[in-house]
């Protein structure tokens, strides 16, 4: 009995010695990105890149080895060899957080003034509007990296009907029940009447929509036989009913009025055209901003110009959906061109007469440093407030402001005359660099290089859109001798 039992226990430590063996596995058995397995002892060596989210990263166990340069296995989840995320990290360890980037977006024929150029965000990226021709309006497709993927023109008028030639101005892109939507205002190529302004539906790609007899399809929105000059517009934020604003042309040392009417998208007159404010004689005063409030009221701010270099008084109405006023006029002066434009920061920032603000553009002393304004609670006694500042004293600030999430968002060229160039009578010779400032943050250059932009006369816009989580792109015009371009930026927000 004891020898049966000595058997059985030798054949038992052979059982488990056998398989411990087997458990320990072979030396060259890869071990899957650990980064500590010792090689002959030796401990893994620091990776090439040490900054970001790689600091203290040390090559990682790949294939019975360390890795001889190090890649993502190395440094981690949130490493990329060149840098897309917007989330705070240096993710390309280059010691630069959330980098912007930059591109040519198309060159373009001839430059383009604020009245001649707009975008749009779509589900499948940015849609841009521009006049570069008499004849037609040209829609290009940007994907969400702001890459030019196509474009559709959009005839004019008079190049589909033989009418009298004229030209166009005023460009909106718009969201519409139906889809996106191009809107422009047109007048004789003298600045001359008649005014009218047409809306043109878009499908996903930007090209009009076609009838079925051929021709574009597109709604006459306005028709002033006898009037001219600017006709702006806003949208509903239903998307189903539009504001148009135009200045009458009344003769000769007769006061000028603001005029506003309302229609659907087809054209159809719902509201017919009242007076929403009385102009001087010798006023050129139109329409400066327009926004539709959340509870159906429009509001509507036009400028009046003080005797010369004295600047501009600011005046601002707010209208039933009948365009029958409500409550009393305000009034803000400044020292300089106002550029003054409406936005509403959401349901976030209150109630839809407290969401509204009001940004502008002033000049102080002692230096008379151009300033961007934002006036809050507008209708409860607000007044302007500090924003942000060009940051030399002679340059211009050409601003755009956008809300994103209930944040204000802007973006502006800082621009001045580079007395260096001679002055050769292109227009060009002014240069600039591009700003952007995130409400409660600090202003961020966002010039491609240190090198000023070069720039065109017309140059004094930015657009503004939001490509993704946390990412903004704006688009500007760069001129030199050669021609004019569409550039663009696409930034990350705080």
């Amino acid at each position: 009995m004891t020898a049966k039992w000595l058997q059985a226990g030798v054949g038992l430590l052979l059982v488990v010695v056998a398989s411990g063996c087997e458990s320990s596995g072979a030396k060259d058995e890869p071990v899957p990105d650990s980064g500590t397995v010792e090689d002959g002892g030796a401990e893994p060596s620091a990776c090439e890149k040490q900054q970001g989210v790689c600091a203290g990263a040390t090559r990682a166990w790949v294939d019975g080895a360390y890795e001889p340069e190090c890649t993502a296995r190395s440094y981690g989840a949130d490493y990329e060899a060149a840098e897309t995320r917007c989330d705070g990290l240096d993710n390309d360890c280059d010691g630069v957080t959330d980098p912007p980037s930059w591109s040519r977006v198309t060159r373009l024929t001839q430059p383009l003034n604020g009245a001649t150029v707009a975008s749009l965000r779509t589900d499948s990226g940015v849609l841009v509007a521009v006049t570069e021709s008499l004849d037609e309006v040209r829609i290009l497709r940007l994907d969400s990296k702001l890459v030019l993927q196509g474009s559709s023109t959009v005839p004019s008028p008079w190049a589909r009907t033989g009418e009298p030639p004229g030209a166009s101005y005023n460009l909106r892109l718009v969201d519409t029940k139906d889809g996106p939507a191009l809107y422009y205002a047109t007048g004789s190529r003298t600045s001359g009447p008649p005014l009218r302004a047409y809306l043109v539906p878009l499908d996903s790609s930007g090209a009009p929509q076609s009838q079925p007899e051929g021709g574009a399809v597109d709604s006459l929105v306005l028709d002033r036989p006898l009037d001219s000059g600017s006709a702006r517009m806003a949208m509903s934020q239903d998307g189903e009913r539009l504001m148009v604003v135009w200045r009458s042309s009344p003769g000769p040392d007769l006061p000028a009025q603001l005029l506003g009417t309302v229609t659907d998208v087809h054209g159809q007159v719902l509201t017919a055209p009242k007076a929403l404010f009385t102009l001087p004689a010798d006023s050129n005063s139109h329409a400066e901003s327009i926004l539709w409030l959340r509870n159906g009221d429009v509001v509507v701010v036009t400028t009046e110009q003080l005797p010369p270099a004295m600047g501009d008084t600011v005046r601002l109405r707010r209208f039933d959906s009948n365009l029958e006023l409500l409550g009393d006029e305000r009034t803000f002066t400044t020292n300089n061109g106002s550029m003054p434009g409406l936005v509403d920061l959401g349901a976030t920032r209150g109630g839809p007469l407290e969401s509204p603000v009001l940004v502008l553009r002033n000049r102080n002393p002692p230096d008379w440093r151009h300033e961007i304004q934002v006036v809050r609670n507008l209708f409860g006694g607000g007044v302007p407030e500090f924003l942000a500042e060009a940051a030399i004293a002679p340059e211009i600030a050409y601003f755009n402001a956008f809300v994103d999430e209930g944040a204000l968002r802007l973006a502006w060229l800082a621009v001045s005359k580079d007395t260096s160039l001679p002055s050769d009578g292109s227009m060009l010779g002014t240069q600039g660099r591009l700003w952007t400032q995130d409400e409660g943050h600090a202003p961020a250059d966002r010039s491609p290089g240190p090198e000023r932009l070069p720039l065109h006369a017309y140059a004094q816009w930015v657009l503004m859109e939001k490509l993704g989580p946390r990412r903004m792109g704006a688009l500007y015009m760069t001129s030199t001798q050669e021609g004019s371009s569409l550039d663009a930026v696409r930034y990350c927000t705080p």
